[in-house]
């Protein structure tokens, strides 16, 4: 056993005693008496740490001195009912109260210090929780892993073997669950890189477009439009296009509208008047493309092309500001004496078809049959 370790169970050795547990009672009295005070007059940070650390100090400590005292007296009387020393598992309960302190205190300053959220310098606040949480979980499992090494050092496992059990651990782990880790890597690149955060819509290949509502370990949720719950691992990301409609800068507005044959005089004034209209319409980006233009020739009508962005990206403006568009383009239409074309089919009469014609004379027969009926 290494002499650091054999020093340490001699400390603890030692509050087992009658003047330890005299001892320890007071040092326990003196801390809790210390966080209260830090508690009531400490500033800033001072509340903070008190209020973090009290219970799991206190509790840790307590359990420790007086169950290790407990069980070192039984020890004496019955030495062969205990197979573990009351001094390990004094120090076991004592590496779990620090280990629960210092994750109880490291969650508290990365949520609520100043100072932690002003080094992160992360400006939006989505981006801001995505982080906290994630250094939050990174942080928790270091903690506990290295309280688990504690742990088996107390109770005699050496160094060495937990060095090599931990790094032989995470080798297998790395193998056996190659998936997994691709998702919790994968999570890592959505923070770095950003494509999204909690409270976007986007759009990924082969998935319903949707919300996004957590961003986890392992898989995204997402909220799709039907209000149903979509999990996405996060390895989907790392090899596949996503589209964030939810940080578009405009909203399109995108239209052919059909005019008659008869309209072809007309189309001109009409397609000036239009482009006039967008280009005074306050809800339209004037700094983005505005093209309004006669574009095509159709089987049954001349086709207009309306080209504009709006300026809000609200999916519900965007409608009214369209549909108000929409509205007056018709009403532009109508006042010019035009119309609009649908798919239909013109009959026109054959030229030089008279009485001694022999489809002149079926047509005849025809309305002569049609009468009798």
């Amino acid at each position: 056993m290494p002499n650091t370790q054999q020093e340490l169970l001699n400390k603890i050795d030692f509050f087992q005693s009658q003047e330890g547990i005299l001892v320890g009672t007071v040092f326990l009295a003196v801390l809790w008496l210390i966080l209260v005070l830090l508690d009531k007059y400490g500033r800033r940070i001072g509340p903070l740490v008190a209020r973090s650390i009290r219970r799991p100090l206190l509790l840790g400590f307590s359990s420790a001195l007086y169950l290790g005292w407990l069980l070192h007296l039984l020890e004496l009387q019955a030495k062969a009912l205990l197979p573990i020393k009351s001094s390990a598992v004094s120090t076991a309960l004592v590496v779990i109260a620090l280990g629960w302190a210092t994750i109880n205190l490291g969650r508290a300053l990365l949520l609520q210090s100043n100072r932690i959220q002003l080094w992160l310098k992360v400006e939006d606040p989505r981006d801001e929780a995505m982080l906290t949480t994630l250094l939050d979980r990174v942080f928790t499992i270091g903690v506990i892993v290295l309280t688990i090494a504690a742990l088996m050092v107390t109770f005699g496992v050496s160094t060495a073997a937990v060095g090599a059990l931990l790094g032989g651990a995470g080798i297998g782990l790395g193998f056996g669950t190659q998936q997994i880790s691709q998702n919790f890597l994968a999570g890592f690149m959505l923070f770095f890189t950003r494509p999204f955060s909690e409270g976007d819509w986007i759009s990924v290949s082969s998935f319903d477009d949707g919300t996004v509502e957590k961003i986890g370990w392992y898989h995204t949720r997402i909220r799709t439009f039907d209000r149903r719950p979509l999990y996405i691992p996060n390895s989907i990301f790392a090899t596949t296009p996503i589209e964030n409609p939810g940080r578009m800068y405009n909203r399109r507005i995108k239209a052919s509208i059909s005019l008659r044959y008869e309209d072809l005089p007309r189309i001109e004034a009409i397609t000036k008047n239009v482009r006039s209209l967008l280009l005074n319409n306050p809800d339209i980006d004037q700094k983005q493309s505005i093209l309004v233009n006669f574009n095509e020739w159709d089987s049954s009508s001349i086709n207009m092309m309306v080209y504009c962005f709006t300026k809000t990206t609200v999916w519900k403006d965007w409608l009214d500001i369209q549909q108000e568009v929409f509205l007056q383009i018709a009403d532009i239409v109508q006042k010019a004496g035009g119309d609009f074309a649908f798919n239909c089919a013109t009959l026109y009469p054959a030229p030089n078809l008279n009485d001694d014609n022999p489809i002149s004379r079926l047509g005849e027969d025809l309305k002569s049959n049609r009468s009798l009926l």
